[in-house]
């Protein structure tokens, strides 16, 4: 019923994207990743008219983004999503950004989104028409093995002297 990853959203590295050192500046991975984002929701019916209609909006708890090769001016990108997991708030998604054309992974961008009541900026249960797509999409991209880095810590491995 889903695809597994969601392969939705495509762009090439625009030119207001690129940094002093002619490549993806880091913090445009993760507007490549919202892009993957908007498309994960869309398929839960989570959009920005619903999430306006609904009185809420989410916010982003936690991001890690994991660089692994470069990407230029033009470059061809596609973006590949998967729902990890979801409650009743929380909604943890996961997204490879992947140089088209050449098939190599760029980077990763793993998120934690929130859902807020717009009224009183605190933490509110999603409408349960939400809830139940986002459990459906979860149940098909739990499927099949993560990738790689999911969950992924960030730090630096202690090294006892002797």
């Amino acid at each position: 019923m889903f695809d597994v990853p969601f392969c939705d959203y495509r762009i090439r590295v625009p030119a207001e994207w690129v940094d002093e050192n002619d490549h993806m500046d880091s913090m445009e991975y993760k507007r490549a990743a919202d892009g993957g984002t908007r498309v994960l929701l869309g398929h839960a019916g989570i959009t920005s008219e619903a999430i306006a209609q609904a009185g809420s909006t989410l916010f982003q708890l936690e991001m890690h983004i994991v660089f692994e090769r470069e990407l230029r001016l033009g470059d061809p990108v596609v973006v590949r999503s998967w729902l990890i997991g979801a409650d009743a708030k929380r909604i943890h998604h996961f997204h490879e950004i992947v140089h088209e054309e050449a098939g190599y992974r760029a980077a990763t961008v793993e998120l934690m989104t929130i859902h807020v009541d717009r009224a009183t900026r605190r933490s509110a249960l999603m409408p349960a028409a939400w809830s139940e797509r986002l459990q459906a999409i979860a149940a098909a991209h739990g499927a099949v093995p993560p990738p790689d880095k999911v969950g992924r810590r960030i730090g630096l491995q202690r090294h006892l002297t002797t």
